[in-house]
């Protein structure tokens, strides 16, 4: 039977009982419930032993405690068993008592009120309660009934919302701190089984007991040791099938006891102190360390724990001396981890101020006591210094020498006279005198400053410098030790200078009057050495010490600091040494004067004030000088201009573009409405229409053609065969404009795997481009023509058929040509990708095929209603070619060199399939999702490993992860090296009809006369402004995130396009295009 106590009632003692016991923590936490069953159990509180015979017991306090330690009521519900320290509901809490104790917590939402718990026996009262022999439960109390098991998250069946943290003491026999289960939901939830453990490191001296539940101490801690152990507690609940583990750190720290002797660091223990200038009263003159491994005691503690006393001996070394104890807390390692130490410093001060004649050399010894020290042995140490003081003796230079002005104003500052290492005195009172060879010319006064114990000389009488007779006076300097009366003496020299001038009439008393730099620069006042004031600018930056301000000498005043001179006379530097008000921005100084000041500051002494405003006359921003700086900088940057613009201008005509047929070069005219362009007649021709035949490919709105007997003068020389496109007369103003871009784009390239422009011709017709002639018109159109030709020879060694011979490129295609297909295109986009142009619309179909197979790639963006209608989804105002496209062009409308890179992928799927249709089967609707999904074309049954690969690399999402066309162009060339197998087209035709099903014809268009040109159709003009012009959707991206690769693996940056730095040649509106025609004439 567990004898409880409910209140005070049935207290116990007993005789093991000790004061030794203390609580593992301040505070504990837990919640109740109105109409929780009585005998619900709800926490354990735990004691620690400070000896192995003590036994705790336990007692609650009478009265529960709210919000601002409020005495809400008697406790008449919770009671304690005073051997085991558990608290159980001895009653259970209804609604009115409830809504009772809310009302006197004064109506806070949540009823949080506490109950003290002591350790018996105590001295402590029911108002006292103070850790380590009381600890507060806190209970929340909640209007509610106690919630449903299956609703508690596992955080609540594990542990109380207020995470615990504990307190043991070092050096204490292991005891048992804290039980884990949650005792009411273990009491009201019997089905849910609730395990804990702890993350126990290698060495820890904590263990869990699996069975009770308890954690306890392996054996005694020492702190200076591991001052702090962050433990884990694992919580595992199973519940009905499932199974949950909670987390929740578990701190321990482990309390102080003074169980570590004092020591000396480095086993020093003796100090030399040497006494000479600095002998005033509270100089340090020596300092000891000792360190100690318990931590800084409480300061009420310090004075009793540790003392220090100066053993007896000297008596003029008692009276002289005193031992003065600063302890502070430092951190050392121990074991990995850092614990708190302390460190002591003891000081040897001067008691009293010593004279310049004491000679004494001694030992003291003070002894330090850690009083409260329970280790083994002694807390005490032996401190020593060795002493010496050493005499002074007064030492003056056997002569100074000063100049004066006539027109130097009394208290005027001339120079200092100093003894021997006087800047170093401290304690030594010196005093300074001066005395006169004549008494009619004595001018001169002394004294002396007790910062750096030297004399200032300064003009006492302006009258004797006045008169001619005083130009040179001589004095005698005598310095006093005051305390000793011993004396240094040195000759002092005066020269007077100048001539005497009155002073202005009307200028005040104190330069610190004057607000203005002429007002203040036209008159004198006290202490100025010239005569007149001198003026000090300010830097003009908010409150600064460089204030602007009138001052006698800006060498003395103001310095921040008042000297003896100064102190004679508050007219000399009031700013210095007022103690009155002072208005606007300032900063005061300290103990009087202007420490900082806003704009300028100037005071009035008579009335002990200064003003400190902003400045009303500013100074001019640039003078004479900076002017003429600025023009020559400005005349310099334009000259610098003119010739570079002279260069640029050269440079340009030096390496421009010349095309190779002189005689087709031409400006050219458009239409009135449109973009109007100015031509020259001379040297135009006009091409015969009736000479044309052979069409090539068909646009939207042009038509090339090719010449056949007809040749103008130099094309058969230069063994040209051009084609001619022309532009329906009825084309709207964005075609022509269309048009001339493609003119503009093609001027800039120049290479032999693209398209080659000869010249354009606009007079008395329609506007006509002169290309370069492709013999056997698209590449997607010679792919599927080459799958009828069949088999024309057997491998590389096999012999070929009389018309292969006589036409090599009537023969059947091989593996190798298919890869020279490729590498051709590779070699025109790395050129196009050098130039940084962008092509937008890399396809089979708009690569030409010329004479001797060669690869030509043209079509850049003007042609577009031919396309095969699944090959472009409809968006806003035109059509995109969404299987030729890169995934950041589809989603971002994102357009550089590396989404070229993947058009030139599926380019290579086109050549290896012989033309056949990207995604057969699959509608540009549906492609989006494929394609951000992972989605990639399989590998065709001819198609090689390697060469799948490469189109592999060219599908890559992140652009960056693509190759180059430069590392594109190498990888061809070696398969072509490998290369030797024939290429049976029809054994590697696929016989799905769905990747040559176009759903437009493949016929050819007829010959049409440029005059009769059919209607054009629709222009999707979007489409040409997004690849012309820039993104048109002003929601799109302004520059692109993709980075541009060149081909020669250097990172150009993040342009929007690729080809922006040549837009400005290709993309003109009419009045650029007018004044480009004439700069290119």
């Amino acid at each position: 039977v567990c004898v409880h106590t409910c209140g005070t009632r049935g207290l116990r003692t007993g005789p093991l009982l000790a004061l030794g016991l203390y609580f593992s923590r301040d505070a504990y936490w837990e919640k109740l419930y109105v109409d929780q069953p009585a005998g619900t159990p709800l926490l354990y509180v735990h004691a620690l032993r400070d000896a192995p015979e003590e036994v705790p017991s336990f007692r609650l306090g009478q009265h529960l405690y709210g919000t601002y330690r409020t005495r809400l009521h008697e406790n008449n519900w919770i009671c304690i068993q005073e051997d085991t320290g558990l608290l159980y509901l001895n009653r259970s809490l209804d609604h009115s008592s409830w809504e009772k104790l809310s009302v006197r917590n004064r109506g806070f939402p949540l009823l949080t009120v506490y109950l003290k718990v002591f350790l018996s026996p105590t001295s402590l009262g029911e108002g006292e309660c103070q850790w380590p022999g009381c600890a507060r439960v806190y209970f929340s109390f909640f209007n509610t009934s106690f919630p449903a098991c299956s609703s508690l998250k596992p955080r609540e069946l594990c542990f109380p919302e207020t995470r615990p943290s504990f307190r043991i003491r070092e050096n204490r026999p292991p005891g048992t701190f804290h039980q884990f289960r949650l005792l009411p939901v273990q009491f009201l939830c019997p089905n849910i089984s609730v395990a804990y453990r702890l993350l126990e490191g290698e060495g820890l001296p904590f263990r869990c007991a699996p069975d009770s539940l308890e954690v306890s101490t392996r054996w005694a801690l020492d702190r200076e040791q591991r001052e702090k152990y962050e433990l884990v507690a694992v919580c595992t609940v199973h519940a009905s099938a499932r199974e949950e583990v909670v987390m929740v750190p578990f701190p321990v720290t482990v309390y102080d006891e003074d169980d570590s002797a004092p020591t000396f660091p480095a086993g020093v223990d003796t100090a030399s102190a040497v006494v000479e200038f600095k002998r005033k009263e509270d100089t340090v003159v020596a300092t000891l360390r000792v360190f100690d491994a318990d931590v800084v005691p409480a300061s009420g503690e310090l004075v009793r724990r540790y003392t220090s006393t100066l053993l007896p001996g000297d008596t003029w070394a008692q009276q002289t001396f005193r031992v003065e104890h600063w302890p502070n807390e430092t951190s050392v390692q121990a074991n990995g981890s850092f614990v708190r130490a302390t460190v002591h410093d003891y000081r040897l001060v001067l008691n009293r101020n010593l004279s310049i004649s004491e000679n004494r050399t001694m030992q003291l010894a003070v002894l330090v006591n850690d009083s409260d020290f329970q280790g083994p042995g002694a807390g005490v140490l032996l401190l020593h210094f060795n002493v010496s003081v050493l005499p002074v003796s007064l030492h003056l230079p056997s002569t100074y020498s000063v100049s004066v002005s006539r027109r130097a104003r009394r208290f005027a500052q001339i120079g200092k006279v100093c003894v021997e290492n006087c800047q170093a005195f401290s304690g030594i009172n010196v005093q300074y005198e001066l005395h006169s060879s004549s008494t009619n010319c004595s001018m001169l006064g002394v004294v002396t400053s007790a910062e750096d114990t030297s004399g200032i000389l300064f003009v006492n009488d302006t009258k004797a410098l006045r008169r001619p007779k005083c130009a040179e006076l001589h004095y005698m300097v005598v310095a006093t030790d005051q305390q000793t009366s011993r004396q240094a003496q040195a000759q002092l020299l005066v020269m007077v200078e100048g001539s005497y001038v009155a002073e202005e009439a009307g200028c005040p008393l104190s330069c610190a009057v004057s607000k203005r730099r002429p007002e203040c620069e036209e008159c004198g006042g006290l202490g100025s050495p010239t005569g007149r004031c001198e003026w000090r600018q300010g830097d003009g930056k908010g409150i600064t010490r460089n204030f602007s301000t009138c001052s006698p000498s800006t060498k003395t005043c103001p310095d921040g600091h008042c000297d003896v001179v100064e102190t004679q006379d508050i007219n000399i530097c009031p700013q210095d040494c007022l103690r009155g008000s002072i208005v606007g921005g300032h900063e005061p100084g300290e103990p009087r004067g202007i420490k900082a000041g806003y704009g300028t500051c100037n005071c009035f002494p008579e009335e002990e004030k200064c003003f400190c405003e902003p400045e009303d006359i500013q100074d001019p921003l640039c003078d004479e000088l900076c002017r003429t700086v600025i023009a020559a900088a400005v005349l310099f940057s334009f000259i610098v201009s003119v010739l570079l613009s002279a260069f640029c201008i050269h440079r340009y005509h030096k390496f421009a573009h010349k095309p190779p047929i002189p005689s087709a070069e031409m400006t050219f005219r458009r239409p009135a409405q449109a973009f109007p362009v100015s031509y020259s007649s001379s040297g135009a021709r006009r091409p015969s229409l009736d000479s044309m035949e052979n069409q090539v490919s068909v646009d939207a709105f042009k038509i090339p053609m090719r010449p056949l007997s007809t040749d103008p003068k130099g094309w058969e020389k230069d063994r040209l065969q051009p084609a001619l496109c022309c532009i329906s007369e009825n084309a709207s103003p964005s075609e022509l404009r269309d048009l001339l871009s493609e003119f503009n784009l093609l001027k800039q390239v120049n290479h032999p795997h693209v398209i080659k422009l000869y010249g354009a011709c606009s007079q008395d017709g329609p506007l006509l481009l002169i290309v370069e002639y492709a013999k056997y018109g698209s590449l997607r159109g010679f792919l599927r023509e080459s799958r009828k030709v069949g088999p024309g020879y057997l491998g590389s060694g096999g012999s070929r058929n009389s018309s292969s011979l006589d036409d090599p490129d009537e023969r059947a295609l091989t593996m190798g040509d298919l890869i020279s297909f490729a590498w051709q295109i590779s070699r025109g986009m790395q050129y196009l990708a050098e130039m940084k142009l962008v092509h937008r619309d890399l396809a089979a179909r708009n690569i030409l095929v010329a004479e001797g197979r060669k690869m030509k790639i043209s079509d850049f963006g003007l042609s577009r209603d031919v396309y095969e209608e699944d090959s472009y989804v409809k968006r806003s105002k035109g059509r995109i070619p969404v299987k030729w496209m890169a995934i950041e062009s589809l989603f971002d409308h994102i357009y550089t060199t590396q989404s070229d890179v993947w058009s030139f992928g599926v380019l290579l799927w086109e050549i290896v399939t012989l033309g056949g249709n990207p995604y057969p089967g699959i509608p540009p609707e549906r492609l989006f999702n494929l394609l951000k999904t992972g989605h990639r074309m399989e590998r065709p049954d001819n198609c090689s490993e390697e060469m799948y690969r490469l189109m592999l690399q060219c599908w890559k999402q992140e652009p960056d992860k693509r190759p180059v066309f430069a590392d594109i162009s190498k990888d061809l060339e070696k398969m072509m090296v490998k290369s030797r197998d024939y290429l049976d087209l029809a054994a590697s035709t696929p016989s799905d009809s769905l990747l040559y099903d176009d759903g437009l014809s493949e016929e050819e268009t007829p010959l049409v006369d440029c005059n009769n040109a059919p209607l054009p159709r629709a222009l999707p003009s979007t489409w040409i402004e997004n690849k012309l012009y820039g993104m048109s959707d002003p929601n799109w991206p302004g520059e692109s995130p993709v980075p541009l690769t060149r081909a020669d693996g250097t990172n150009t940056g993040f342009p929007r396009y690729a080809n922006d730095s040549v837009y400005a040649n290709w993309m003109l509106s009419p009045s650029a295009a007018k004044l480009m025609d004439t700069f290119d004439s």
